[in-house]
């Protein structure tokens, strides 16, 4: 047996130890680590049991019941922390929330609303008029609710919502809503919107409910 043999031997047993010393040590990980994110959750912290289920998941996806429980978890967190706020139909965009980078939230709607020419229509149409104002966007259904973010100290591109939806957003900013009617249309009434998940919640909080 030559000398390099004999130093492949020794690295490759080395090599072998190491990694049955990082098999057990993710073992035991995975162990404390379900423990604790079954703590968590007894304690009402469901974001943090989540974020611990994910991190097994990384280190073995292979552990059954694993991806249940995060999606279990993530319903529960949508559905937690659920508000109400009134969207006066008569006025432009009002903002109703705060919103977080990557963190979803629910939105769902109730109520009706009247709408009103100000003006005789002609053959040319009404005017869209700017949807970041005043106005409303062609692409969406005429007097539907739709959103945008502010953030960065600027408005954001608007979107659709709808009578319900579920958001991500790609930044923290605020949300602000209103109906789609161009300038030509007022508006009467009162929808009543109702948000749940991670959406304007208290300083270093997250969604989540308390076990009795």
């Amino acid at each position: 047996m030559t000398c390099s043999s004999l130093v492949f031997g020794q690295g490759q047993g080395e090599s072998n130890a190491l990694d049955l010393r990082t098999r057990k040590a993710i073992q035991v990980f995975i162990k404390d680590g379900m423990e604790i994110a079954i703590e968590y959750e007894k304690n009402g912290d469901l974001q943090k049991a989540k974020n611990m289920y994910e991190q097994i998941q990384r280190l073995d996806n292979r552990i059954s019941g694993v991806d249940a429980k995060i999606e279990f978890l993530d319903q529960q967190l949508v559905a937690a922390n659920q508000q109400v706020h009134m969207l006066d139909t008569s006025k432009g965009w009002i903002s109703i929330g705060k919103v977080y980078k990557g963190r979803k939230f629910r939105v769902l709607t109730a109520g009706t609303y009247t709408m009103t020419l100000r003006q005789e229509p002609n053959a040319m149409g009404f005017e869209h008029g700017d949807v970041k104002k005043n106005g409303m966007h062609p692409e969406f259904p005429l007097g539907a609710l739709i959103g945008a973010y502010y953030t960065d100290k600027k408005p954001g591109k608007p979107f659709l919502i709808g009578k319900e939806d579920t958001l991500v957003p790609e930044k923290n900013g605020i949300l602000y809503v209103k109906v789609n009617v161009p300038p030509a249309i007022a508006c009467e009434g009162v929808i009543n919107i109702g948000t749940s998940g991670w959406f304007n919640l208290p300083l270093n909080s997250a969604p989540g409910t308390t076990p009795k």
